[in-house]
């Protein structure tokens, strides 16, 4: 899995994608139940001791930017929001 994060006018928009030729189902397994999916990504990273994000809960192997941007406490927040559209 992969993603692109980009700015369009007003709108935030994020691509998520297998990464393997040809796709590796990751993408799709996590979009069919997405909710599910927020939900247990949530719970995982909210009971990490770390604070601003590690390895463990947070971090992108292979991220050009090393991780810098990353917030845990949006991540949660994210997470959180998505985890609750029915």
């Amino acid at each position: 899995m992969d993603g692109i994060v980009t700015q369009k006018e007003t709108r935030t928009i994020g691509y998520f994608f297998d990464t393997c030729e040809g796709g590796n189902g990751a993408a799709e397994a996590i979009f069919s139940d997405l909710t599910n999916f927020a939900a247990k990504a949530y719970a995982l990273a909210s009971e990490c001791d770390c604070e601003a994000g590690c390895p463990k809960c947070l971090h992108s192997t292979g991220c050009p930017q090393h991780n810098k941007a990353l917030h845990k406490d949006l991540g949660l927040f994210l997470l959180d929001t998505i985890s609750q559209v029915a």
